[in-house]
């Protein structure tokens, strides 16, 4: 299966995990469960990138295709909540989407790079 395809996939999983995710915690703790909810997106998205993008030692350069595809469905969200949710709620759960979501693609595809790197450096 492609990578992109596979990102895509993993993407939309995403998107109902850290809804529920969100929603539960968000029920109990209020504004602060959005926080436990955007460490455990970092690492979701840490996580998968690192794994499509493992062997590649340019994978931050050139893996953008996967990235933004593991990415699509959090920036269409973001994208429908600018649209259609009210300023604050933007600013407090959009603004973390984008930066998390894609901060940890970004740290995946970086750290996936560096073990390539370090790994054909040994050899």
């Amino acid at each position: 299966m492609p990578k992109a395809a596979l990102g895509f996939i993993l993407g939309f999983l995403s998107f109902f995990l850290f809804m529920f995710i969100g929603e539960t915690l968000s029920e109990h703790f209020g504004a602060a469960g959005f926080i436990p909810t955007f460490v455990v997106m970092v690492a979701y998205f840490f996580v998968c990138q690192f794994f499509l993008s493992r062997g590649n030692p340019d994978a931050y350069r050139k893996d953008w295709p996967t990235m933004l595809a593991l990415d699509a469905i959090l920036l269409l969200a973001v994208f429908v909540m600018v649209l259609v949710e009210k300023r604050e709620v933007v600013l407090t759960q959009g603004l973390g989407i984008l930066l998390f979501c894609c901060g940890g693609t970004f740290a995946g595809a970086a750290a996936a790079s560096l073990a390539a790197r370090r790994r054909s450096g040994r050899r």
